[in-house]
């Protein structure tokens, strides 16, 4: 249906902007009435501009959409006179780009959420095997990107996102690095409590943990590099252990009699 003109009909006048102000040519704007049935639909000109003829007075929506942009809808009071609108639409808006390693290999598996400043989760997306993702419907403004993948430590930054805008944003992802284990006695019983420090190349704590009622202790987020590991309860026990990117390495304490 199309406009039905008459000598009793009445107007409508809008205009079809986005949410900088400028036009949006060629919107469909379709009128409805209460009772939900269709009596006009218009096309926006080149500067957004529109006409809509009804029959009677009355409250109508109007609701308009256009390639590139969300639909919207707002109502209007006919009551004899014309009146005069406006619709603001909102453009289809994707935040993406790519998750690689330090290496630049693509980290496919990747997840890839968005929070936005009040700390909701906004939307999430998964990286393919290119290590490229998207996050469709993502309005303009300032997001927190938090990315998480098997192996790499978990990822954090703020990005501006503007709608329109087809620069990718590009994550890099350290490997993560983590040694545990278990500490048990010559007779293969676990020790729970034992003391297990990490000692750096230069002799220095790099970190100390208590292993669990299992017996099993676990250090995360390392830097690579060789470390000393000593773990406590009954004669002390040392040794040597190469810790590299991208590895998760597993090292098992025996501890002798106490003072032996």
């Amino acid at each position: 249906m199309r406009n039905a003109v008459d000598g009793h009909s009445r107007l409508i006048r809008g205009v079809v902007r986005d949410e900088r102000g400028g036009s949006v040519p060629d919107a469909t704007v379709t009128v409805i009435d209460q009772q939900g049935s269709q009596v006009a639909v218009a096309s926006a000109r080149h500067d957004g501009s529109f006409t809509a003829h009804v029959a009677a007075d009355g409250q109508y929506v109007l609701a308009a959409s256009a390639t590139g942009h969300e639909p919207a809808a707002v109502t209007a009071m006919m009551a004899g006179a014309p009146i005069q609108t406006q619709i603001v639409l909102s453009a289809h808006s994707s935040l993406g780009g790519l998750v690689r390693a330090a290496d630049g290999a693509p980290i496919a598996g990747a997840v890839v959420t968005a929070t936005a400043p009040s700390g909701h989760v906004v939307a999430t997306a998964v990286a393919g095997a290119d290590g490229r993702w998207e996050l469709r419907g993502v309005a303009e403004g300032g997001y927190t990107l938090v990315v998480n993948a098997p192996g790499f430590e978990a990822t954090a930054r703020t990005v501006a996102h503007t709608a329109g805008s087809s620069q990718p944003v590009v994550v890099e992802m350290r490997s993560a690095v983590a040694l545990s284990g278990l500490v048990t006695d010559a007779h293969g019983g676990v020790i729970g409590h034992s003391q297990v420090s990490l000692l750096a190349a230069d002799g220095s704590m790099a970190a100390s943990v208590f292993s669990d009622e299992d017996g099993r202790y676990s250090f995360t987020d390392l830097t690579p590099g060789d470390y000393t590991v000593l773990a406590n309860g009954y004669a002390p026990v040392a040794a040597t252990v190469d810790v590299r990117a991208g590895r998760f390495v597993n090292h098992e304490f025996v501890l002798g009699v106490q003072g032996r």
